[in-house]
């Protein structure tokens, strides 16, 4: 079974520099029919089968919500799926920050992809939002598509304040560069009013990698 590690860069990232903070709860799941979600084994055993996300609130401040999403969402279920995870969220002074990675041969450029450093982030964003991305706005024409586009095309409708931080990776596996690539993420305002990188950051990170080897060879 082909696991999404894209997806878990993300999940990694939330779990190693944002939850790393505070105290967290589980407060939902949301779960969709979806054969590859209902077979998908994660190395977090408290995480539902069968969901295709967990939602964690800070105990200390309620309002600030993180969602991991570890498992394939079908393309045919992608809008519901934003659907679902929105309906039961206060919209008002709501903001929303999307992670998400893919390899560095989809994207575009001008320039000899080889002449990149990678892995690097790019942004997308919503209309309604004021602060400025803390990487360059993904230039044309690149695209990002499933679970991530379908979050800010719903905020887009929605007028929600939502900024998407895509990151190209030469790696297929999960891995400290490519996760430790998105930490311009906090500096963005919702996020460093109570983010504070600690030397125990490094080390749930590098728990992750470790834990996610072991599991990926499972899968060979």
């Amino acid at each position: 079974m082909r696991r999404s590690e894209g997806s878990w860069r993300g999940a990694g990232f939330l779990k190693s520099f944002v939850q790393c903070c505070g105290s967290w709860e589980v407060v939902g799941a949301v779960t969709l029919c979806n054969e590859r979600v209902q077979r998908q084994h994660t190395s977090e055993k408290q995480f539902p089968a069968d969901s295709s996300c967990l939602l964690y609130r800070l105990t200390s401040d309620p309002t600030i919500l993180s969602c991991h999403c570890t498992c394939h969402v079908g393309e045919d279920q992608l809008f519901h799926w934003a659907e679902k995870v929105f309906e039961n969220i206060q919209k008002r002074n709501l903001g929303v920050i999307v992670l998400s990675s893919s390899s560095v041969t989809e994207y575009k450029s001008s320039r000899s992809i080889p002449s990149i450093p990678v892995p690097f982030l790019r942004a997308l964003k919503t209309n309604t939002v004021q602060e400025l991305p803390q990487c360059q706005l993904l230039e044309q024409p690149n695209v990002v598509s499933g679970l991530p586009a379908a979050v800010l095309t719903h905020c887009q409708v929605q007028q929600i304040p939502a900024v998407l931080y895509h990151c190209y990776s030469d790696v297929a596996a999960l891995d400290t560069l490519t996760v430790e690539a998105f930490k311009p993420v906090l500096a963005s305002r919702s996020l460093k009013s109570f983010v504070k990188v600690t030397t125990q950051s490094a080390e749930i990170l590098h728990q992750l990698v470790d834990a996610n080897k072991i599991q990926s060879n499972l899968y060979t």
